[in-house]
């Protein structure tokens, strides 16, 4: 049932096209990140942590719920709601039974294009266009990929490579 929740549409209140909100977020993961850096561990450790810090901040700020367009707080706030209201039992809601003289009228719904449009038409002329991104599994995943690329280039750039390649014999 996509399209079926009107999305919720934020203007920015800033030039550069992102809230105080926004800020906030990437701030202090940016705060996070700078002491996870400063801290004594390895490098390999530190450079897939700060990834991993500042990609899970950046998501938190600019991701938004791809079917209503809401921010991390709002979507999690609503889900609380819902399972924490109260749940009853109604009489007969197993048996069908419709009315000869009801007749049922379907709910107009907004189409994929509409709310496309209502974005498009909401956006505040900035400096810079930040487009939000996808608050789902795949947006988490590409942040955990990132971090483990990160790991990965630190691990061949210190040496790690050219000694995994020495121990089999093969030398360039």
């Amino acid at each position: 049932m996509t399209g079926a929740v009107p999305p919720t549409i934020e203007t920015p209140k800033t030039v550069i096209g992102v809230g105080t909100r926004e800020l906030v977020i990437l701030g202090a993961s940016a705060i996070v990140t700078i002491l996870v850096i400063l801290m004594p561990m390895g490098l390999i450790i530190k450079v897939g942590l700060a990834a991993l810090i500042l990609g899970s901040g950046a998501l938190l700020a600019i991701g938004r719920a791809p079917t209503s367009g809401k921010t991390f707080e709002a979507y999690l706030l609503d889900l609380w709601k819902f399972y924490t209201r109260g749940r009853f039992l109604q009489r007969g809601a197993g048996e069908v039974q419709t009315p000869v003289h009801e007749v049922k009228l379907e709910q107009p719904r907004p189409r994929r294009s509409d709310i496309n449009r209502i974005f498009q038409a909401e956006t505040v002329k900035g400096l810079v266009k930040v487009t939000p991104l996808p608050l789902s599994w795949t947006g988490f995943f590409s942040v955990l990929s990132l971090s483990f690329l990160a790991m990965l280039l630190i691990w061949i750039w210190t040496g790690g490579m050219q000694e995994f390649l020495l121990r089999f014999g093969i030398v360039f």
